[in-house]
């Protein structure tokens, strides 16, 4: 029996058979000597399976997972370098340890050039042990935390469709044959259909041929243009007619062409006074969305759009509270450019308020413990909906959401951080918040006075809020009042 014949080891070679539940390592390399150093420095930390030539390898890997391959360049008539593009395509879950016969900068530069596809090592002949074992171990490691990322990433990525799927608002995606890709369970529901049943569909199948007109010229122009439509809309779905504020806009490719149409729809039937809180926000946030538009996030910045016109008691709010931020932060002297920005991001602190109940939101009463909770919620959301963005803005939006309802001495939510504990744009905002508020009706109380406003923010000073922050701003209480206005 040799080491080229089929699942076999020269009569010379036994390899060890160490416990089950270690890492797997498969070594390809049809020399018998290779394979006994690696057996004897690996052999009794990992469980390693061992194949002569490319055809061996191939049905290992067929027919087991490997955490590792340790796999020779030059073995005899045949080339590694076809093994290892396999493993690299079509195991991602493999660390690959590429060993070599030479220290040939040629082939060096070769094998590197799969380093984007899954390369952990190389070593080259003969190796000593240690620095078999190293590499091995250092791969293994690897490894280990590249496929801990990648689990990272697709529980965030299913933790921010389960938010979407919460949304009390259609939420949907159409490509350029006007097919949806995607929608949301209130999607599918207001469609007639069951809970995924709406993507492969287009609005044939669910709208009167008179709604499909104007639909359709609205997608239609998107897709030309580029732009962003807006509107009111009275539609039949399902035989039912219903009435809808429609936020459509383009999403892009690289060289900036749409190549779908993304929807966010909020039933307004029977609350057409939501037409006033829309054209509110359109103006309050438009900073905004031109930051985030060049933030490549237009998904989220359009569902925090949306969050604002689902609370009702936001609107003019929003904006004013960007202005009364960034006025104090110029006063604590954080910079024109770091005031600017808190401008653009304190509006959307409340985004999270976007998986809120409309009954909580406008309820006229106080709210009961269970209410009070779930409405507390929303700083965490809307940390989860904004954070992990590779734009400025949109991770200190995400700051803000999570801390502006901390307060000073220990008391806030949701983690009770204290003082300077907690970032000095949440603590800004938690004021700003406040302030306008107290000036302001709500569905519970009407507005309060300037003294009776000021007389609430002074008595918490240094326990609801920054006493620095509140010097600030009853000092500058003339203009913070022009800004209001």
């Amino acid at each position: 029996m040799t080491i080229n014949s089929l699942e076999a080891k020269p009569q010379s070679f036994a390899p060890s058979t160490p416990p089950q539940g270690l890492a797997r390592i498969l070594v390809t390399d049809d020399r018998p000597k290779v394979l006994q150093l690696v057996d004897r420095v690996l052999g009794k930390r990992y469980r390693c399976d061992f194949a002569a030539n490319l055809d061996q390898a191939r049905r290992k890997l067929a027919g087991d997972n490997f955490e590792l391959a340790l796999c020779d360049l030059e073995m005899l008539g045949e080339s590694g370098f076809d093994l290892a593009e396999e493993i690299a395509e079509e195991h991602p879950d493999t660390a690959l340890v590429l060993i070599a016969d030479s220290d040939d900068p040629e082939l060096a530069r070769k094998a590197f050039g799969l380093a984007g596809h899954g390369v952990h090592g190389y070593l080259v002949k003969p190796f000593w042990p240690g620095q078999l074992l190293i590499t091995a171990m250092n791969a293994l490691r690897r490894r280990e935390l590249e496929v801990s990322e990648r689990s990272h990433r697709l529980n965030l990525e299913e933790r921010r469709q389960k938010i979407i799927d919460m949304a009390p608002m259609p939420i949907y995606v159409k490509d350029a044959s006007y097919r949806y890709i995607f929608a949301n369970g209130r999607a599918d529901e207001l469609a007639g259909r069951q809970e995924g049943h709406l993507v492969g569909e287009t609005d044939e199948a669910i709208m009167s041929p008179e709604a499909l007109v104007q639909t359709r010229a609205d997608d239609r122009r998107i897709f030309s243009d580029g732009t962003t439509h807006r509107a009111e809309e009275t539609i039949e779905i399902g035989g039912v007619q219903r009435t809808f504020q429609s936020l459509k806009f383009p999403l892009l490719d690289e060289g900036g062409q749409a190549i779908a149409v993304c929807g966010i729809s909020l039933d307004v039937t029977g609350q057409r006074d939501a037409l006033r809180l829309r054209d509110e926000l359109a103006i309050s946030q438009q900073k905004a969305i031109e930051e985030l538009w060049l933030s490549r996030q237009e998904t989220v910045e359009r569902l925090a759009k949306a969050i604002e016109m689902h609370d009702r008691s936001t609107g003019e709010h929003v904006d004013r509270i960007g202005k009364v931020a960034a006025f104090l932060a110029a006063g604590l002297g954080l910079g024109a450019d770091r005031a600017r920005l808190l401008r653009v991001a304190a509006p959307m602190h409340d985004v999270g308020k976007i998986a809120t109940p409309d009954e909580i939101l406008r309820k006229p009463g106080p709210l009961t413990p269970s209410e009070r909770t779930e409405m507390q919620r929303h700083t965490l959301v809307g940390h989860e909906i904004l954070a992990n963005s590779k734009s400025e803005l949109l991770r200190l939006a995400a700051r803000i959401a999570l801390t502006h309802h901390e307060r000073y001495d220990g008391s806030g939510y949701p983690r009770g951080l204290t003082a300077e504990e907690i970032p000095i744009e949440g603590r800004i905002t938690a004021v700003a918040d406040v302030f306008d508020a107290l000036l302001s009706d709500r569905c519970y109380r009407l507005a309060m006075s300037v003294v009776e406003t000021v007389k609430i923010i002074e008595q918490g000073r240094g326990t609801q809020f920054d006493p620095q922050i509140v010097d600030v701003l009853i000092d500058g209480l003339p203009k913070v009042l022009r800004l209001r206005n």
